[in-house]
């Protein structure tokens, strides 16, 4: 009886100990490489840079900054691996994300307007940590864009 409290206070302990950003591969900064990106629709940005947090708990917070056609926008939020959804702020093509970490290195995201997926694509940083790729799919305004982004760490 006194091994398994044992046991059970040190899962309850473990629990407890914040989530560190090394613990969390998708934590940088990240710039989209150009040459080695591809949309199946429109032009891709000019420039892209995304920053990944660790929130210090289950989550991280996400900052991108982009140029498209020379306009300058982006979104940002805080999630956890959770796969609930969280508010996202400064885009109006969704307003919902959900994160849920597969393993180590992949993650996958969804997000959605009122309810309604828009955009659901898989982050994979490489074994070495040094790029991200992120594939997936959107749907806005009736047409589907296929995408495949390559990124390196800054």
């Amino acid at each position: 009886r006194s091994a398994c409290a044992t046991v059970a206070a040190l899962l309850a302990l473990f629990a407890a100990i914040p989530v560190n950003a090394a613990d969390i591969a998708l934590v940088g900064t990240w710039q989209l490489n150009l040459t080695k990106s591809h949309f199946s629709k429109g032009e891709l940005p000019a420039k892209l840079v995304l920053t990944i947090e660790a929130d210090g708990s289950d989550g991280i917070r996400y900052h991108s900054a982009n140029m498209v056609a020379g306009k300058a926008g982006g979104a940002g939020w805080t999630a956890h691996f959770d796969g609930k959804g969280y508010p996202v702020t400064g885009t109006s093509d969704y307003d919902t994300v959900t994160v849920q970490k597969v393993d180590s290195h992949t993650f996958h995201l969804q997000m959605r307007k009122h309810g309604e997926l828009t955009v659901d694509l898989t982050y994979t940083v490489a074994p070495d940590g040094k790029s991200l790729t992120r594939k997936g799919e959107s749907h806005k305004a009736g047409q589907e864009n296929h995408f495949d982004e390559w990124f390196d760490r800054q």
